[in-house]
C-alpha cells in the first residue's frame, strides 16, 4: 500500500531496527528517500519513506483487515504475516439461566432465557414456566390436551376441566367444506399424522389437521385453497385419498405474506369430473395455531402453456395479460427476490421503443416481480419488484431495439398477478445512466440525483433491480474514500464504488439498505478513475457524496480518557483506531438509554480545532460494540451539547455524524449506548472550503 510517512511510529515489516532500551521497531524496512521504494507486499499495510529516519515505515492497519463479519471478532494486521483472524465475539455472561449467542445480522451479542426445547418459554428453574424443558409440547404456553394424562401447560394439573380436545385430527372426524367460503380451524392439542411434499415435519412442534373438499361432480372444475396464520408457518396438501402419499394432488409450501403473516396457497386444476366427491387436504404449522382456510371453486383450468421461454405466450402493448402463480414451476433465475416460479411472454418490437413493464397482483396475497430478458432470454436487462401489494412492479428500458424479448413474471408468494406493457417513443439516457463516459462528482460536494428516468444498468450485483446513476471519480493519489447515499424514507438504496466497467467483478465496495444515509468506505485506494453507483430500489431521489481525503494511516488512541490527556485531532480529520473497555465513565451523553448510572459508559475524548465554518463527517462502522458519539462545543473540556449531535449506533451501521460546525473547540466524546464498551474506529472528514 501506498503513502507518505513522516516519523509515525508503531507497526510494520519489511526487516526491523533497534530502538531505544533494545525494543524492535518492527515497521521499520530499508533505506529509502521517497515513497515508491517501500512496498512489503501486503495489503493491509501503509507503507512510506520516514523522511526523518531515511528508512521505509510499513504501518499495519487493522481497518483494512475487517471482513465485515462481526461475530468472528476484528481481524488485525501484522507485519510480516498481513491480516490475521481476531478473537471471535465472545457472548457469556456466565449465568446458567441464558443462552447466550452473538447475532451476525444485528452484530450484538445476545442473551435468551434457557429455553433447551425451543417452545417460546424458558426453563421454570430459570423463572419461566416450562416445567420439563425437554419436551417442546408442554410449557405454561401450551393448550391442556385432554385424556392424554400429561400436564401440559405446567400448573400441576393434569386434564383439568377446560383441556383442548383436537379437531379434526386425522381423517376419521374431518372439517368437511361442502361449499366455497371461508373457515376456521386450529392445530391446538393436534398431532402430527400425515405427510406430503411440503409439509413440515421438522419442525418440533408441528402440527395438522385435516379438512375434506366436497366437490360437486358432474363437470370438471379448478379447486383453489389459501390458508393464513398470524405468525405459524403453514402449509397445505390437497390429496386424492387421505392414506396415501402418492395421491397428492397438489402441495404449498408456507410464504410470506405482505400483511407480515403467514400464507399456503394451492391451485388443483380440472378435476372433479363425473360422479360427486370429497377429496381431503392436510393444514400443517410449526407451532398450534389458528388457521383460516379459505376454499374457491373456480372454472377449470389446464397448466399454464407459458412455463419456459420456449414455450413463452405472446404479450402486446396495452393489453394486460394474467399470470396464474399458484403452483408454477421455476424455470429460470430471476433476480428481484422472486419466491415462486414465473411464467413467460414475449414482446416483439418493430421499431426502436421505450419499454415499461407494470406488474401487480390480483388478490395481494404477495409482491409482484417482473424482468424483462433479451432476445436470447439469457440476460436480465431489467427487473423490478413491487413496493407494497397496493403498488405495481415497474421493468424500464430506455430505447430498445427492434426484435423480440422476453418478459418474467413471478411473486413472492403464489397469487395471480397482472401484467401489461407500455410502449412509448425513444428517449436517449440520462448523461449519468452508464458507466461508460459519466459525468465526474465533484468530490466534498453532494450531488441531488433523480432517478425516474433511469434505469437498471449497473451489474455489479450490489442492488438487483435497482435503478442507478454513475459518476466518475477521479483520484490523483492514494486517497480515503467515504461515499454517503441519502434517499426516501420506505425506499431500499444502495452506494457503490466500483471499477470503470460496472459489470460483474468490477465492484470494489457496496453498501445498501433501508436506513438513510447509507455509507461505504474504502481507506488507501490507489490513483486513478472509479465510479461511483447509487442506486434505488423504487427508482425514487438522492442524494450522493464522495468524501475524499489524502491517505493517511490509522492514528491508535491508547489513552484519551479524559480531558487531560485528550487526543488533538489534524485539521483534515483522520481515521482513529480505540478502545474504551478500559477507559473510565465520566460523561454521559443526551441520546444514552434511559436509567444509565452517572457518566454512562466508558469513553474517549478528542479534540477538534476549526478556524471556520466546516463540515465536519465522523463515521463509526465497523467498531465492536454498540456505539455512542457525541461532540461538544467550547472550553473548558468538555464543552457542552450541541443540538442534534449526538448519535447512538445500535444498528450495524454504527453511529454517524454529518454537521455543519462553526469556528470554535469540540470535544468529539466516543462512548458506548447503555454501558457498552470495546474496540472502535472512527473515520473523521472534516471537508475542505
Amino acid at each position: 500500500m501506498g503513502g507518505s510517512i513522516e516519523g509515525v511510529g508503531a507497526g510494520g515489516s519489511g526487516g526491523g531496527a533497534t530502538g531505544g532500551a533494545g525494543a524492535t521497531d518492527e515497521t521499520l524496512g530499508g533505506p529509502c528517500s521517497d515513497d515508491a521504494q517501500c512496498d512489503d507486499a501486503l495489503d493491509c499495510t501503509f507503507d512510506g519513506c520516514d523522511e526523518r529516519l531515511a528508512r521505509c515505515r510499513f504501518q499495519p492497519d487493522d481497518a483494512l483487515c475487517q471482513n465485515g463479519v462481526f461475530c468472528d471478532g476484528l481481524e488485525q494486521c501484522k507485519n510480516k504475516l498481513g491480516c490475521v483472524p481476531g478473537e471471535p465475539v465472545t457472548c457469556s455472561d456466565g449465568g446458567v439461566c441464558t443462552i447466550d449467542s452473538c447475532d451476525e445480522a444485528t452484530k450484538l451479542c445476545v442473551s435468551a432465557p434457557r429455553d433447551v426445547d425451543g417452545d417460546g418459554d424458558p426453563d421454570d428453574h430459570c423463572g419461566g414456566g416450562d416445567c420439563d424443558d425437554l419436551d417442546p409440547t408442554a410449557s405454561s404456553l401450551a393448550a391442556e390436551v385432554c385424556a392424554n394424562g400429561v400436564d401440559d401447560d405446567c400448573d400441576a394439573s393434569v386434564d383439568e376441566p377446560g383441556c383442548a380436545s383436537p379437531q379434526h385430527d386425522d381423517c376419521f372426524d374431518p372439517l368437511l367444506l361442502t361449499a366455497p367460503g371461508s373457515f376456521a380451524m386450529s392445530t391446538v392439542a393436534a398431532g402430527l399424522d400425515y405427510a406430503s411434499s411440503c409439509s413440515l415435519s421438522g419442525a418440533p412442534l408441528a402440527s395438522d389437521v385435516v379438512l375434506a373438499v366436497s366437490l360437486p361432480g358432474g363437470s370438471p372444475v379448478d379447486v383453489q385453497l389459501t390458508a393464513r396464520t398470524s405468525y405459524a408457518d403453514v402449509t397445505l396438501a390437497l390429496m386424492g385419498a387421505c392414506a396415501d402419499p402418492a395421491s397428492e394432488l397438489a402441495c404449498s409450501a408456507s410464504y410470506f405474506h405482505p400483511s407480515g403473516e403467514r400464507v399456503a396457497k394451492l391451485r388443483a386444476r380440472s378435476i372433479g369430473a363425473g360422479a360427486p366427491a370429497t377429496l381431503p387436504a392436510f393444514v400443517t404449522t410449526a407451532t398450534p395455531s389458528a388457521v383460516t382456510i379459505k376454499y374457491e371453486l373456480l372454472p377449470p383450468t389446464l397448466a399454464p402453456a407459458n412455463e419456459t421461454c420456449g414455450t413463452a405466450l405472446p404479450i402486446a402493448a396495452g393489453v394486460p395479460a394474467t399470470a396464474s402463480l399458484v403452483g408454477s414451476k421455476t424455470d429460470l433465475a430471476m433476480g428481484c427476490g422472486a419466491m415462486v416460479g414465473e411464467l413467460v411472454y414475449s414482446l416483439t418490437l418493430t421499431e426502436p421503443q421505450d419499454v415499461h413493464v407494470y406488474a401487480s397482483t390480483v388478490d395481494g396475497d404477495g409482491l409482484a416481480v417482473v424482468a424483462l430478458r433479451d432476445a436470447a432470454c439469457q440476460t436480465e436487462l431489467a427487473c423490478a419488484v413491487a413496493p407494497t401489494a397496493k403498488i405495481g412492479a415497474h421493468a424500464f428500458r430506455h430505447a430498445l431495439a427492434a426484435g423480440t424479448y422476453f418478459v418474467a413474471v413471478s411473486a413472492t408468494a403464489p397469487t395471480e398477478v397482472e401484467v401489461a406493457v407500455q410502449l412509448e417513443p425513444p428517449t436517449p439516457l440520462p448523461p449519468d445512466e452508464a458507466c461508460a463516459g459519466a459525468p465526474a462528482i465533484p468530490p466534498n460536494d453532494t450531488l441531488a440525483v433523480p432517478l425516474a428516468a433511469h434505469q437498471d444498468d449497473a451489474k455489479t450485483g450490489c442492488l438487483p433491480g435497482g435503478v442507478d446513476a454513475a459518476y466518475t471519480l477521479t483520484l490523483s493519489e492514494p486517497s480515503d474514500v467515504l461515499l454517503l447515499g441519502r434517499y426516501a424514507a420506505g425506499d431500499v438504496a444502495a452506494v457503490e464504488l466500483a471499477l470503470p466497467g460496472c459489470g460483474p467483478g468490477d465492484g470494489l465496495v457496496c453498501a445498501k439498505g433501508s436506513i438513510s444515509p447509507t455509507r461505504a468506505q474504502l481507506r488507501n485506494l490507489p490513483a486513478g478513475d472509479y465510479r461511483v453507483v447509487g442506486e434505488s430500489l423504487f427508482a425514487q431521489p438522492m442524494e450522493l457524496t464522495a468524501l475524499v481525503r489524502k491517505a493517511v494511516p490509522t492514528t491508535l488512541v491508547p489513552l484519551a480518557d479524559t480531558c487531560d490527556d485528550i487526543l488533538e485531532l489534524p485539521s483534515a480529520g483522520g481515521f482513529f483506531q480505540g478502545n474504551t473497555a478500559n477507559a473510565t465513565a465520566e460523561q454521559s451523553a443526551g441520546c444514552d438509554q434511559g436509567n444509565q448510572p452517572k457518566g454512562g459508559a466508558p469513553e474517549q475524548l478528542l479534540r477538534l480545532t476549526l478556524p471556520a465554518t466546516r463540515r465536519v463527517v465522523l463515521d463509526m462502522q465497523g467498531s465492536a460494540y454498540v456505539t455512542l458519539l457525541s461532540v461538544r462545543q467550547g472550553t473548558p473540556c468538555p464543552g457542552v451539547a450541541i443540538p442534534k449531535a449526538c448519535a447512538a449506533g445500535y444498528y450495524p451501521e454504527r453511529s454517524f455524524l454529518d454537521l455543519t460546525l462553526p469556528a470554535g473547540t469540540y470535544t468529539i466524546q466516543v462512548d458506548g449506548f447503555a454501558g457498552s464498551s470495546g474496540p472502535w474506529f472512527l473515520d473523521a472528514f472534516v471537508v475542505p472550503p
